[in-house]
C-alpha cells in the first residue's frame, strides 16, 4: 500500500475505487427506438431509479393496432389505437412514461383562429393571410402520456389506417383508463407485433371514425374537447368500441378538471380531426 511522507496511508487511490462505481453504475441503458426513416436517439438516456418503476408494463402492437397494460402478465387493459402514418411514423423501441397531464393541446399542430373563423394549420406555418390579429390554438390531447419528446398516448379518433402525426390515439374511456393505470417510469414497448396478438388481441373491436362526420371546429377550441369523450361526438347514441378493462368515467370526471387557458372562440365551421 502506497504511504504519505508522514506514515499514514495514502487514501487517493482506496477512494478513487471506491468512488467509481457510484460516479459509472453498470447495467444496460435504456434502448433507442427506431423509425421508419431510421435510427432514432433522444441524447441522452435517463436510468428509472427502482422506486418509480412498476410491475405494470405496456405493449403496443402496431400491426394489430392494440395497446395491451399487463401485471404480472395478467391484462389490466387490452384496446384499440391509432398510430403514425407514412412519414409520421410511431417510432418503435423500449421507453418508459416521461409524464403526463389530463390536459394538453398541440403546440404544433392546431387551428389559427380569427373573428370566429379557424383555419386548420401549423405554429411555425403561421396565419393564412400572414396579417396581425391572428391566435393559434393547438389540437386538444386529453389525457396525455408521454413516453418521447414530442410523441405520446391520448385520446383522439381511431381511423381504420395509420394516420397520426406520430402519436398513439385511444378512445376517451380507453384513455382515460390507460391514464389511471401507469404513471412516470412505466415501461412501454413499441413494436410491429406482441405475443399477445394471438390470445387478448385477436378479438379487439375497431372503430372506423373515418366514416363519421367532421364535427365542428368548436369542438376542438372549447373545453368540450376535455369534457366530453370525443366517441360521444362522433358517434351519439350508440355503444363505444371500448377495450377490455376500460370502463365508463363517473359523470364528473371530466368536469373537475383544471380549466383549459388556451380555449380559442368558437366556430360552427366542420374541422379536420386532429392527429
Amino acid at each position: 500500500m502506497q504511504t504519505l511522507r508522514h506514515g499514514r496511508p495514502a487514501l487517493g487511490p482506496i477512494l478513487i475505487f471506491l468512488l467509481v462505481p457510484a460516479l459509472f453504475p453498470a447495467g444496460p441503458s435504456a434502448r433507442a427506438g427506431t423509425t421508419q426513416a431510421g435510427s432514432w436517439t433522444a441524447g441522452v438516456h435517463h436510468r428509472v431509479p427502482a422506486s418509480a418503476a412498476s410491475s405494470r408494463i405496456v405493449k403496443v402492437s402496431l400491426e394489430r393496432r392494440v395497446v395491451y397494460v399487463l401485471e404480472g402478465g395478467q391484462p389490466l387493459l387490452v384496446a384499440p389505437i391509432c398510430s403514425g402514418m407514412p412519414g409520421h411514423a410511431t417510432p418503435t423501441g423500449d421507453f418508459h412514461v416521461r409524464g403526463k397531464a389530463k390536459r394538453r393541446r398541440s403546440g404544433r399542430y392546431g387551428f389559427w383562429v380569427k373573428d370566429g373563423r379557424a383555419v386548420e394549420g401549423t405554429r411555425v406555418g403561421g396565419p393564412p393571410d400572414r396579417k396581425p390579429g391572428w391566435r393559434y390554438v393547438g389540437y386538444p390531447m386529453p389525457f396525455w402520456i408521454g413516453f418521447l419528446p414530442g410523441y405520446g398516448f391520448h385520446e383522439g379518433f381511431l381511423w381504420s389506417v395509420p394516420r397520426t402525426h406520430g402519436c398513439l390515439h385511444l378512445t376517451g374511456r380507453d384513455a382515460e383508463r390507460l391514464y389511471e393505470l401507469i404513471g412516470p417510469g412505466t415501461p412501454v414497448s413499441i413494436a410491429k407485433t406482441q405475443p399477445e396478438d394471438q390470445t387478448l388481441g385477436k378479438n379487439v373491436r375497431h372503430p372506423e371514425d373515418e366514416k363519421a362526420p367532421d364535427p365542428p371546429a368548436s369542438f376542438f377550441l372549447s373545453d368540450e374537447s376535455f369534457t366530453t369523450p370525443w366517441e360521444d361526438i362522433l358517434r351519439p347514441g350508440r355503444e363505444p368500441a371500448r377495450g377490455l378493462g376500460a370502463k365508463a368515467p363517473a359523470a364528473t370526471t371530466r368536469k373537475e378538471q383544471e380549466p383549459d387557458r388556451s380555449r380559442g372562440n368558437g366556430t360552427g365551421a366542420p374541422a379536420p380531426r386532429p392527429s
